[in-house]
């Protein structure tokens, strides 16, 4: 089970970092709210160091108040911009979007057997 979660966390951070590839131009607001809140939910995944129940409060905390407006955000982008964010955004906030992503990974990666982290990916699945 905490592999299927590991599977399909990795799967949503790929979609993103699909994103990180030169696209057009335009849609800067857009992908400023949207790096935001990438950014809230990196520091989410990187708080409580490697404790990984205090990791599973703070991603669970995020993952309840800002899953659905972030899946439609990359939705909207993703539609608007199927080659990845235009080269200016990749410019300002390339860096931000790997170190976002690199959170993400490494805590899936550090808490993947964690039973509370399990139990919170469980209760906060989306669809």
């Amino acid at each position: 089970m905490k592999i299927k979660h590991l599977l399909a966390s990795a799967t949503l951070v790929l979609a993103i970092g699909a994103c990180g590839k030169k696209g057009s131009g335009g849609g800067g607001g857009d992908w400023e709210a949207f790096i935001k809140l990438d950014t809230e939910k990196g520091v989410a995944f990187t708080a409580g160091g490697t404790d990984c129940a205090a990791k599973a409060k703070s991603v669970g905390d995020w993952r309840k108040a800002n899953t659905a407006n972030y899946n439609v955000m990359r939705k909207n982008l993703n539609a608007a911009f199927p080659k990845g964010p235009p080269e200016e955004i990749q410019k300002k906030y390339g860096d931000q979007m790997k170190k976002n992503k690199s959170a993400v990974m490494d805590a899936m990666l550090a808490c993947s057997n964690d039973e509370a982290f399990g139990k919170m990916m469980d209760e906060t699945k989306t669809e």
